[in-house]
Order: structure tokens, then sequence, then C-alpha cells
């Protein structure tokens, strides 16, 4: 965990003294897109770890037939794990893409205060037009998994849903 060389400032003690200075904005917005990130990074951790332990309990349940339960199991289990893992990926899909949405409007009013106040060029890597599209489509590329994960887990579960009946489709 990276600790920062000076804490972020608190909102209410900043509203208490007054108008803020552009430094206190800045470190501000930062410290609301570092909160956001962070959320974001552990929605995506818990689905990850989620989506892990479902895939382990569904490939059990694809090879664990036994002689007393029989081939049956093997058609109630997997389908049943298969929709779990769905509705979980369903359920962490609007909190991934709201913390994104979140970053986004932080980094919008980070950027409208480096236009409005030239003194604080020297606290971005964008020091043109050209710079700030071109951090703002790496930030895109790099968010890309997190923004694709759910969807990739989606159809992987749809179809992990369909294999226990064609596989045993003779029963």
């Amino acid at each position: 965990m990276v600790i920062p060389a000076f804490p972020p400032p608190d909102a209410e003690e900043v509203i208490a003294h007054g108008k803020p200075t552009d430094n206190e904005l800045l470190a501000y917005y930062r410290s609301e897109i570092r909160f956001e990130t962070e959320t974001v990074n552990s929605r995506v951790q818990a689905l990850l770890s989620s989506q892990a332990f479902l895939v382990i309990a569904y490939a059990t349940a694809m090879t664990g037939s036994t002689t007393r339960w029989g081939d049956h199991m093997a058609i109630l289990i997997p389908p049943l794990l298969s929709l779990l893992g769905f509705m979980l990926t369903l359920m962490a899909l609007p909190g991934i893409r709201a913390g994104y949405a979140a970053i986004g409007k932080w980094d919008e009013k980070e950027q409208s205060l480096h236009r409005q106040c030239p003194n604080l060029s020297e606290f971005t890597l964008a020091k043109s037009d050209e710079d700030a599209r071109a951090m703002t489509h790496r930030a895109r590329r790099g968010g890309m998994f997190a923004h694709q994960a759910p969807l990739v887990f989606l159809i992987a579960w749809a179809i992990f849903a369909l294999i226990p009946f064609y596989l045993y489709r003779g029963l």
C-alpha cells in the first residue's frame, strides 16, 4: 500500500476554513479519485475471488459423480452453480461501472482545475491537450479488464450451465 507524502485534506476542515486553495482542491480531488479506484479494485477482487471459488466447485461437481447419487447430481448441481455465478456477476457489474463513473467525474474536475489554474501544471503529467488525451486513452485501456471481466464471466456461466445437459443428455 502506498502512503501519501502528506495526508489528503479533510473536506470538512477545508470547508470550515472558507474557500479552499487550488492546491487543497487538487489534493482533495486526487484523494477522491484514489478512494474510488481502491473501491473499484476491491469490487473486482471480490468478483474474481467469488468466481474462482465457483469454478472450482463447478469442476468438482462435474467430475464427482458417485454411485449413490449417480450422474443426476452432475445435471443438478453445476447448473445451479452456473446460475449463482451468473447472478453474482450481474450484481457486481453495476458497482464496478458506478465506481468508474465516479472516477470519471472526479477526473473531469481535476482536469478543469488544471485548465483554470496554470500554476498547477507542474502537478500533472499532461502538459498539453495531446498529453491529456493520451493519458485518458491509456487509462481507458487500463480499465478494460475491470469493465470486460464481468461480461466474460456472464458468457462463461451461460455456457457452463448448458454443458451438463449436453454431456448427460442420454439420462
